[in-house]
């Protein structure tokens, strides 16, 4: 049975989601700040953290920062925090997806889902496409034998668009086509677009990989 931890300092919030996510067939375990979330990451093993961002605290996105200091779970924020400079940070200090409070527990339910399905490992494969070296177990890209550093989205992304090389897509079919969901935010798919381009730009200065074409979506070339 798979196990999720639920962090925030919403008591009433952390039941709610306790008792669904329970009901549905999953072992539960809620904290209300770092230091009990940090005591059960050492003492289980978790298929997925959902995590909220405002903490009296630790802030969610300190913790999760501390979190990938020695785990690879996947990290789903809640928050009611909308600026687009919480949602680059959250991304940049290692979170996975983004959801917006108040939230639909279906919704919540479909993106635990997906990044626990996107995070399973897979048999090692190594693809070739131009310079760009894809490792699908490690969920790695590497240019020259160095690592791009990707997260686990990231990863997705451009292995998507590889793929499917000289064929354009934009935001909303990225998104359906690797999580099976309808597309919510323009912004996480640019977000996460642009942190990949900005980690090739810095191993392979000359060669961009991802282009976009405009009013089509991004496109991978060699």
């Amino acid at each position: 049975m798979e196990r999720l931890l639920f962090v925030d300092d919403d008591a009433d919030l952390l039941d709610m989601n306790k008792i669904y996510f329970e009901k549905i067939g999953y072992l539960v375990d809620i904290a209300l700040g770092a230091e009990e979330a940090l005591l059960l990451l050492s003492e289980y093993q978790f298929k997925c953290i959902v995590l909220d961002i405002r903490m009296d605290d630790v802030n969610g996105l300190d913790l999760c920062r501390l979190i990938r200091q020695k785990y690879r779970a996947p990290i789903i924020f809640l928050t009611s925090l909308t600026e687009e400079e919480i949602m680059i940070e959250g991304f940049e200090c290692g979170g996975d997806d983004y959801l917006l409070k108040p939230y639909r527990m279906k919704e919540l339910e479909m993106r635990v889902r997906a990044r626990i399905r996107n995070n399973s490992p897979l048999s090692q494969t190594q693809s070739l496409f131009g310079g760009l070296q894809l490792n699908s177990e490690e969920k790695q890209a590497y240019i020259g034998g160095k690592s791009l550093n990707l997260t686990v989205n990231e990863y997705e992304i451009l292995q998507f668009l590889a793929q499917h090389k000289g064929t354009p897509y934009r935001q909303e079919a990225i998104y359906q086509a690797l999580w099976g969901e309808d597309y919510y935010n323009t912004h996480s798919i640019q977000i996460l677009v642009m942190r990949i381009r900005r980690k090739i730009q810095a191993l392979s200065p000359d060669k961009e990989y991802i282009k976009t074409q405009w009013g089509k979506g991004y496109i991978y070339t060699e």
